[in-house]
């Protein structure tokens, strides 16, 4: 597998100065986040061709360094904007030379409270909209199953792609996430065989939320990618933290996940 960093969480830097950044630190990709931090801003600049280029020469700076997929964690379930972003991000793909959208499910709980039916039928036909496009453009849609989301747990995701059948409907399989949710990570990755086109790769502890560093936690990351090495994924892994300085671990995570969790 080949660990990329996401620049999601390094909204002091420019997109430039977090490839240059991640190419120092070892990553062999970006995951390219139209999201800064935690917020809802979205930097629709990713999405113009002046961008476009600029990126791809900074990337081509480091032999084989790639984007590995386009991202946006938000609600395009509800939010009309967010649904129209994800439509120009499965359209623009191509041109970062992926063909991987990277989407979530997270809706406020107060639009949830006595909704869910309501929600469970938007989120179906918006997906099944969101997998035209995918397909016309030849690109895929991968879908991040996680807690507190729509998409909570693999028995809904594959439930949902089921009927809508689509080629392009795929998922980012969530290491951290998939434990929480299913527990055995060596089972969800051979149920899920079928539709792993991406992964993020973090720590975490049975009950709690909370993205760790890779070798804190109860999670035995080196087990768990060779359960998806197993199955026949061997793509892009991106390194998926929240609450510590991204810049200030980068160089040191991607060292022991390499050495450690890989055996480079």
């Amino acid at each position: 597998m080949k660990l990329v960093g996401r620049n999601h969480m390094m909204p002091q830097h420019s997109v430039s100065e977090c490839i240059r950044f991640f190419q120092n630190c070892g990553y062999e990709g970006i995951e390219l986040s139209v999201l800064r931090s935690m917020g809802n801003a979205i930097l629709s600049e990713i999405m113009e061709d002046y961008t476009i280029k600029q990126v791809m020469e900074v990337c081509a700076e480091k032999p084989d360094f790639a984007v590995s997929s386009l991202s946006c964690h938000n609600n395009y379930v509800t939010d009309d904007f967010v649904f129209g972003v994800q439509k120009k991000l499965l359209k623009t793909a191509k041109k970062y030379q992926t063909d991987i959208v990277i989407m979530s499910t997270f809706v406020p709980y107060e639009l949830r409270e006595g909704n869910e039916k309501e929600l469970y039928a938007k989120l179906e036909e918006r997906t099944r909209e969101l997998c035209r496009v995918a397909e016309g453009e030849g690109t895929m849609i991968a879908i991040e199953v996680e807690p507190n989301q729509l998409f909570r747990n693999l028995a809904i995701f594959l439930g949902m792609a089921e009927r809508i059948n689509s080629p392009a409907l795929k998922l980012n399989f969530d290491i951290g996430h998939l434990y929480l949710s299913e527990i055995d990570i060596a089972k969800a990755a051979q149920r899920s065989k079928d539709y792993i086109v991406h992964a993020h790769i973090e720590n975490m502890c049975m009950g709690e939320h909370c993205h760790k560093l890779p070798w804190d936690g109860e999670i035995d990351l080196k087990a768990a990618c060779k359960s998806l090495n197993d199955v026949g994924f061997d793509g892009y892994i991106a390194l998926d933290l929240y609450l510590q300085d991204y810049a200030k671990v980068s160089a040191e995570c991607v060292q022991y996940i390499n050495n450690v969790v890989f055996e480079k």
